[in-house]
């Protein structure tokens, strides 16, 4: 090999092995390894990569998207310091389609990579690298909006399972089933025998204690009074008293984990001053802001807003040919960041007078509530850009007096 030259390292990764392939600047194959996805294979891998690096190469490693998920051996490869891209699968699939696959093998997937490098040149931006806090707030958001949906599904069950056996509960004079006050009656108290045979001080005294003096022996007395009406003996009653503590034993552990979650987010956007400056648009919550900033990273790896807005799925791609012309969804958007970017927007209309403006002018043009909403997003986006670029704190009014913190007021707030 010549010195000082560029060496394309394509890696196609597995659950259990990798294969990665070498290539020159001219696109000639010069090595392969195939290793596996242990502490082992990296050290393999790596060995490998600086035998090539002291023979004076410039070396660029490149493999798929992991839909933004942290891998050991991107998180090594950066601190080495080696030059790593996270490619878009999309992108590798229509270059696949270009050379017209021969053969689908690991060793070929990671040669089109290499080779996609290769033809790319320049063109391809450095994965940022992997800032600890960004990382944790990332983990944590997804973690949260994970747990979220499990929550969900299980409340799903539960009122199923009480429509069936305890019916009367679901009531509206009854607190939600989402509370805890309910979970943990239903925990303690999950058969109807229990509620119809306990005494109304002893069961007022759970209920204050469990609701830090919300409910006390007034709902108990309707409670047991309620329960003492029904005649019915459910059939398979210890079957449904299974399901209900299993179900409300779920439930409990998940709201007791997001607790801890939302303390550990909120307190990680505390020192965290890109978190502090979108905060200052008021409306959303830390965990809505730690989500979109936790999948956006940093607005370093965007040219600028359009892109952004881009990632984000708020902004159409421009679709013509001849007289036809229509625009049409980008495939490459951050659903994440779009769900977190759409609720920010939702919040700001409730909370942000300039918002609630810009939303019911968009309205008044007849556009849904959704696409308003979307509109919305677009322009905050514009502005969150600005202000995180100039590091800058919103300032709604242009004649109003910021704090000695606040350096200078955001140009193009929504209108």
């Amino acid at each position: 090999m010549s010195s000082q030259q560029e060496v394309y390292v394509g890696l196609d990764v597995g659950k259990e092995s990798l294969e990665a392939v070498w290539i020159n600047g001219e696109g000639e194959r010069i090595n392969s390894l195939s290793f596996s996805n242990d502490n082992t294979g990296y050290e393999e891998f790596f060995h490998k990569l600086q035998e090539v690096s002291e023979e004076g190469n410039r070396v660029v490693v490149g493999a798929e998207g992991h839909a933004g998920k942290l891998t050991p051996l991107d998180q090594y490869l950066t601190e080495e310091d080696f030059k790593f891209i996270s490619i878009h699968p999309l992108k590798v699939r229509r270059f696949k389609d270009v050379l017209g696959q021969p053969q689908k093998t690991d060793s070929y997937d990671a040669y089109v990579i290499a080779d996609f490098l290769r033809s790319r040149g320049g063109q391809l931006e450095n994965k940022p690298q992997f800032d600890p806090t960004i990382q944790k707030v990332k983990k944590l958001s997804r973690t949260y909006k994970d747990l979220q949906k499990q929550a969900n599904r299980y409340t799903n069950q539960l009122d199923e399972v009480l429509a069936e056996y305890f019916p009367e509960l679901l009531d509206d004079s009854f607190p939600d089933l989402t509370t805890k006050t309910t979970l943990r009656l239903l925990n303690e108290y999950n058969s109807l025998e229990e509620l119809r045979e306990a005494e109304v001080e002893k069961l007022g005294e759970f209920l204050d204690d469990t609701s830090r003096g919300y409910y006390g022996e007034e709902l108990a007395t309707r409670l047991i009074e309620t329960v003492r009406r029904i005649n019915r003996s459910p059939i398979a009653e210890a079957a449904y008293r299974v399901k209900l503590e299993t179900l409300t034993d779920v439930l409990l552990t998940i709201k007791e984990h997001t607790k801890k979650i939302k303390k550990k987010i909120s307190k990680l956007l505390d020192d965290w001053e890109d978190a502090q400056i979108v905060l200052s648009l008021g409306g959303a919550g830390d965990i809505t802001v730690g989500r979109w900033l936790g999948e956006v990273e940093s607005i370093d790896r965007f040219d600028g807003s359009d892109p952004l807005s881009l990632y984000c799925g708020t902004s159409p791609l421009p679709y013509s040919s001849g007289k036809y012309s229509k625009d049409r969804s980008s495939k490459r958007v951050n659903k994440r960041a779009k769900d977190a970017i759409m609720q920010i927007a939702k919040s700001s209309v409730q909370h942000n007078p300039e918002s609630r403006r810009y939303y019911n002018k968009k309205r008044d043009e007849g556009k849904s509530h959704w696409h308003a909403i979307k509109c919305l997003a677009r322009q905050l986006i514009r502005v969150i850009y600005a202000m995180l670029r100039d590091r800058t704190y919103y300032q709604p009014n242009k004649n109003s007096n910021q704090n000695e913190e606040q350096k200078k007021e955001v140009a193009g707030a929504p209108a």
